[in-house]
């Protein structure tokens, strides 16, 4: 009875290791998953989704609980807080906002309509681009660090809030290819109500 009781010990620790190796979160850069992982990317694009958008009219610290990142706005006419699907904040370039949202009825965005609404979120639609970038599915227990091409740093799957089955990777799509220069990340989550799965 003590050697079946030893036994049975032994193939649970032993259950137990390899549970934990096998969810212990793998860290690395976006550059290194996405040179092992190029052939897995697939041409997606925007929904057509609303969000809402504000320009400040005081500074505006604010903290993106999927990116984990913060953010820091004064009223400089150029940039543009957005909040997303799941309540998400980040900043933007006024001229990204007007290029890839209209206003909720499908209108022309102007700049008017944020420097006349300083201070309030307004409800803004996103256009929907077809076939417009790259994304590479990162599953959960996969951390990639993301030096984005505006200076701030992101991760996968780093935060205790939902990734679905896991975050992406995104960039644009020039001549039918991922464009490397500028990735982001997009929760999973919010990768699923945003971004067409034409996997």
């Amino acid at each position: 009875m003590k050697r079946f009781i030893s036994f049975s010990l032994i193939l649970f620790s032993l259950f137990v290791m390899i549970s934990c190796q096998s969810t212990k979160a793998i860290e690395c850069t976006a550059d290194d998953y996405l040179a092992q992982h190029m052939e897995e990317g697939f041409l997606t694009g925007k929904t057509d989704y609303v969000i809402s958008g504000m320009m400040v009219n005081e500074p505006y610290d604010t903290y993106n609980f999927l990116e984990l990142t913060d953010y820091h706005v004064e009223d400089d006419g150029v940039s543009v807080v957005l909040k997303g699907t799941l309540g998400e904040e980040w900043v933007t370039k006024l001229s990204k906002v007007l290029k890839s949202y209209t206003r909720e009825d499908g209108s022309a965005l102007s700049e008017e309509d944020f420097t006349n609404n300083k201070g309030i979120f307004i409800p803004i639609r996103a256009k929907a681009t077809p076939d417009s970038n790259f994304a590479f599915f990162v599953p959960k227990n996969i951390i990639c660090e993301v030096q984005t091409a505006w200076g701030d740093v992101l991760y996968t799957n780093k935060s205790e809030t939902n990734h679905a089955s896991g975050d992406y990777l995104v960039c644009n799509a020039v001549d039918g290819k991922p464009d490397l220069s500028d990735v982001w990340v997009v929760n999973g989550a919010v990768f699923e109500t945003t971004y067409n799965l034409n996997k």
